[in-house]
């Protein structure tokens, strides 16, 4: 349970559906506009939400911004990581890079409205929660007795980065190679079945 979740918790349904209201407003807008040109009052009127109900729940645009990523990032990691057990360490994570590649690839103009965003380290918040799952994922008894001489906290890191780094250069490209090429690169880099 991450700390958004928890505080998400003690938020009431209204309360809930005035946060999505914001949070779906702002992700629209990134994608017509730089956020530095976004106002407050540009995503209250889109919401259909008054300025001091958006100052009950945020700061500022930047805080809607951080929600807006953590809220992204939950997404993705329930999205992305696979929920069955697979026949190895090898296809689990090829299945969760073929999720990320998709999750990304349908929010691909707000994923860049995010990087043109200014709030560069809070994208890529989303590599230490993924990070840590993987990590508790190849620390299971599949994973040990497949690579026993691997540290499950090395590897995750390893892999989140590479693969996060993958596509970002991916979405950002002019010219992107086909998802599967992406992938059958990827399995040549996994060393372990």
């Amino acid at each position: 349970c991450s700390m958004d979740q928890k505080n998400e918790e003690h938020l009431d349904l209204r309360q809930r559906k005035t946060r999505a209201l914001l949070v779906k407003a702002l992700a629209e807008l990134m994608e017509e506009r730089p956020f530095s040109e976004l106002s407050v009052v540009d995503i209250c009127s889109r919401a259909m939400v008054h300025r001091t109900t958006f100052y009950a729940h945020f700061n500022d645009k930047r805080e809607l911004l951080s929600y807006l990523l953590s809220q992204l990032e939950q997404e993705c990691v329930e999205t992305c990581l696979p929920k069955k057990e697979m026949t190895s360490p090898k296809e689990y994570f090829l299945t969760a890079v073929k999720n990320a590649l998709g999750f990304f690839q349908d929010r691909r103009s707000l994923y860049l409205a995010c990087l043109n965003s200014g709030m560069e380290a809070e994208v890529h918040v989303l590599s230490d929660r993924a990070a840590q799952e993987l990590c508790r994922r190849l620390s299971q008894p599949a994973f040990r007795d497949a690579a026993p001489e691997v540290d499950p906290q090395i590897a995750a890191r390893f892999y989140i980065g590479a693969v996060l780094a993958l596509i970002r250069w991916w979405l950002t490209s002019d010219d992107p190679v086909p998802q599967e090429t992406l992938l059958s690169n990827l399995s040549h880099f996994i060393l372990i079945d």
